[in-house]
């Protein structure tokens, strides 16, 4: 037993250092040319021209939520003489290095085996989900914190201790507070104590919770003032089509493969018809998902649910939901066949899931560093 766990480590360790190697090789230039990021220079000039304090809880007023990590690199940018473009890389860097490290090195009841852990960390790293805009970018780092959040749902807490317990739920505020995204699991730690009720869960939904208020707080306070100019919240039929494309369908096919068929069969001129289809499909599947009564398969329904809701109200644009919306929604519908490989006794559906996993990593290691339409995203 004591060989194997000892190969069981190594193995867990050299699958780590590739993925930390593949994000190497992504974008060699950021490391050394940095990658300028539209969007974080309200924060650098905000941090520069204010104390460290005031810096540190500003909050961007066209967001509207609290974004503790942005506000840390802004806070750090202004006190070194290095390029801002520069450092930022590191720091994004430094979110996914912690996040390949929970997902290889914590007890999860989801990832039971390296082959798990390796096939969740590929869907966080290099599936079709991870485009060129969210990547080492601090400001789109909040797409990984909404991973990370995701994942520590399943945590296995039967060797936790006092310490192991703070550090975990630390890590729930901290994450809820530099990542909108995080913060809305909150239900999900709520829905996961109403169906286990114990001490632990109710406590993980406490502080999970406490992220979620503050930027519900923060978001009503900026929507009542005269001066919030835009209204995020808006919505027309055609974003319905959008958010099935790419929480559905391109995180298996790909942007080039997926994007050819949706570009060149009018989906738009038979409405009704498409989404009679889609909703049937939903529908369908729901049923299917729902019948396993499977408690980890539940949790992953309320999260996908969850965030496909919350991007499709919240996105910024009335008819497009894709790119850096549909990241935690594409990557939480990849954990399905995941978790359906897991539990699924019917060869035939269980081959078809493993199918479908090869051809969403075949197709987006692909376009990581290649086919994909928005690389020039990632030139120095």
């Amino acid at each position: 037993m004591k060989i194997s766990k000892n190969r069981k480590n190594y193995l867990e360790v050299s699958l780590f250092s590739i993925l930390i190697l593949i994000i190497l090789l992504r974008s060699p230039c950021s490391f050394y040319l940095g990658r300028s990021e539209t969007g974080l220079e309200v924060f650098y000039n905000y941090a520069l021209n204010n104390s460290l304090f005031n810096s540190l809880f500003y909050i961007y007023s066209e967001a509207k939520y609290f974004e503790l990590w942005t506000n840390l690199s802004a806070i750090l940018v202004s006190l070194v003489s290095f390029q801002s473009f520069f450092i930022t890389v590191y720091l994004a860097l430094i979110v996914k290095f912690f996040l390949l490290f929970y997902i290889f090195f914590s007890n999860s009841d989801l990832l039971v085996s390296t082959l798990h852990k390796f096939i969740f960390a590929s869907f966080a790293i290099y599936s079709t989900a991870i485009t060129p805009e969210i990547w080492l970018t601090t400001l789109h780092s909040k797409s990984f914190f909404g991973i990370l959040s995701f994942i520590m749902i399943f945590q296995c807490f039967s060797k936790f201790n006092k310490t192991k317990f703070i550090f975990y739920r630390a890590g729930l505020i901290f994450n809820g507070l530099s990542s909108i995204y995080s913060s809305i699991f909150s239900v999900v730690y709520f829905f996961k104590y109403l169906n286990e009720k114990n001490k632990i869960n109710f406590y993980n939904f406490i502080y999970s919770f406490i992220p979620l208020i503050v930027n519900f707080s923060i978001f009503l306070y900026f929507s009542l003032k005269e001066f919030a100019q835009n209204d995020r919240f808006v919505f027309e039929l055609d974003k319905i089509f959008n958010l099935i494309y790419n929480t559905s369908v391109r995180p298996i096919f790909g942007g080039n493969l997926s994007n050819f068929f949706y570009k060149n069969i009018n989906f738009l001129d038979n409405k009704i018809i498409y989404l009679f289809f889609c909703i049937l499909l939903a529908l369908i599947s729901f049923f299917y998902l729902v019948k396993k009564k499977d408690s980890l398969l539940n949790l992953i329904i309320v999260s996908f649910f969850l965030n496909v809701l919350f991007i499709l109200l919240g996105s910024q644009y009335s008819d497009f939901v894709g790119g850096r919306y549909a990241v935690i929604s594409s990557v939480i519908f990849l954990t399905f066949f995941l978790r359906l490989i897991q539990i699924e006794n019917n060869p035939i559906f269980n081959k078809f899931f493993i199918i479908i996993i090869s051809v969403s990593l075949l197709i987006g290691l692909i376009e990581f560093r290649y086919f994909n339409p928005w690389m020039s995203l990632l030139k120095c």
